[in-house]
C-alpha cells in the first residue's frame, strides 16, 4: 500500500490528508492530528461519544480533575485502551507556593492563593511529577504521552505567566485591571528570575529527569513539555537522555510563536496547538468560513493542521465534535493560509512563559 503513496511530487495541500487516508494505521498508537481535549467537558457521555465517533487521542491533565471521567469513558466506549493515545500532564505547581519573604507584607499573605477551580495537590508539583497517581486515577498501566504542564518553579513565576489566562477564563476579572495587575506580577517575577536562575534551572532539570525515569520504567511511552519557551527546550537539549516528543503550546493565527514552530521543526518535536476557539470571532476566519461553507472554528483548526500542528479541540456538543473531525476533509488554499498567517500580533490568551526567561539566557 505504502509504495502507491505520492512522494516527492506530493503537493503541500495533499500532505495533511495522509492522516485521513490511514485512520487505522496512524495509526492508533501515534498522536492523531485531531484529538479530543477534555478540560471543561461536563459529561462522561460526551467523551464516550467522541471515542465512538473516531477520536483516538485523548488529552487530559492532573490539574483538570477529570481523570475519573476519562477512565469511565474509556471503559464505557467499548474501545480497548491500547487503541487509544492517552496524554496527561503533571507538575503544574512549583514545589512551594510561598512568596519571597520581602514581598509577603505587600501581598498580605505568606503563601500565594490560587482559584478553587485549580485545586492544589501535593503531588502535582515540580520534582514529584505524579505520573503513578495519574495512572491510578485513569485506571491504566501507562500513558502514551506525559507532559510537564508548565516550567514555572516559583509562586511568582506561576502567577506572572498564568494570570493572562485567568483574565480570559474567569469573567469576574475586570479586563481594565489586566495591564496593571499582570504587568506588576511580570515585573516581580522577572526581578526574581535574576536572583534564582541557577535554582530554577536545577528544578526544571530535576523535573525532566523524573520524566525520563518514568519512561524507562514503562509508565509512559513518550515524554514532553507544555507551555515551554524555546530557551527552556534548548536547555533540556543540554542534558536529556530521552527525546522531547511533544510540546503543547497556545498556537493560532493571532499567536503563532514562530520561534517555537521553527525549533520543533528542526528538533523533530511534534507540536500540539491550542487556543483556536478563543479567536473564532476573528473577521477573517468568518469571511473564509462563509466562502468555503465551513465554520470559523473549522477554518482555524484547519490552519493549524495544514501546518502539521496537532490539535485537541474540546466541546460539550456532539455536533461540534463531529465538525472538529471534519477539518481533515478539506484544505485551505494558499491565499487563505497566507492571510491567516498575516494576523500574528502576537496576542496571548493563555500562558506567557517568556517572562520566566532571564535576559541574556
Amino acid at each position: 500500500f505504502f509504495q502507491h503513496l505520492p512522494t516527492q511530487k506530493m503537493s503541500r495541500r495533499l500532505l495533511p490528508f495522509i492522516w485521513l487516508w490511514l485512520p487505522s494505521l496512524a495509526l492508533a498508537k501515534d498522536l492523531a492530528m485531531v484529538g479530543l481535549g477534555t478540560a471543561g467537558i461536563k459529561e462522561v457521555s460526551t467523551i464516550v461519544a467522541a471515542i465512538q465517533m473516531g477520536y483516538r487521542t485523548l488529552d487530559t491533565a492532573l490539574i483538570y480533575g477529570n481523570h475519573d471521567m476519562v477512565r469511565e469513558a474509556i471503559e464505557e466506549s467499548g474501545i480497548h485502551r491500547d487503541e487509544l493515545f492517552l496524554t496527561s500532564k503533571v507538575g503544574f505547581f512549583p514545589s512551594s507556593m510561598d512568596l519571597p519573604q520581602e514581598h509577603q507584607a505587600a501581598f498580605g499573605v505568606a503563601t500565594l492563593p490560587m482559584p478553587a477551580d485549580l485545586p492544589f495537590h501535593p503531588l502535582n508539583v515540580k520534582g514529584k511529577e505524579a505520573i503513578e497517581l495519574s495512572l491510578k486515577e485513569l485506571g491504566v498501566d501507562y500513558l502514551d504521552l506525559c507532559l510537564i504542564h508548565v516550567p514555572a518553579t516559583s509562586a511568582l513565576e506561576l502567577s506572572a505567566s498564568f494570570f493572562t489566562h485567568l483574565y480570559h477564563y474567569w469573567p469576574k476579572m475586570p479586563m481594565w485591571t489586566e495591564t496593571s495587575v499582570v504587568g506588576a506580577l511580570k515585573a516581580l517575577a522577572m526581578q526574581e528570575v535574576k536572583t534564582r536562575q541557577s535554582q530554577a534551572k536545577q528544578e526544571r532539570k530535576r523535573s525532566w529527569q523524573n520524566m525520563e525515569t518514568a519512561k524507562r520504567r514503562g509508565l509512559c511511552r513518550h515524554i514532553g513539555v507544555s507551555n515551554y519557551p524555546v530557551e527552556f527546550m534548548k536547555e533540556i537539549d543540554e542534558y536529556k537522555t530521552e527525546p522531547i516528543y511533544n510540546e503543547q503550546q497556545e498556537l493560532h493565527p493571532l499567536a503563532q510563536f514562530r520561534d517555537v514552530q521553527d525549533y520543533a521543526r528542526k528538533a523533530k518535536v511534534t507540536l500540539t496547538g491550542y487556543g483556536t476557539g478563543v479567536v473564532a470571532s476573528v473577521p477573517l476566519a468568518k469571511d473564509i468560513a462563509r466562502k468555503i461553507n465551513r465554520t470559523p472554528g473549522q477554518v482555524l483548526l484547519r490552519w493549524a493542521v495544514q501546518k502539521g500542528i496537532h490539535v485537541n479541540p474540546k466541546s460539550n456538543q456532539v455536533s461540534r465534535l463531529k465538525e472538529n473531525l471534519e477539518v481533515l476533509d478539506f484544505a485551505l488554499d494558499d491565499e487563505d493560509m497566507s492571510a491567516l498567517d498575516g494576523l500574528d500580533v502576537p496576542k496571548i490568551f493563555y500562558w506567557n512563559t517568556s517572562v520566566l526567561v532571564p535576559q541574556g539566557f
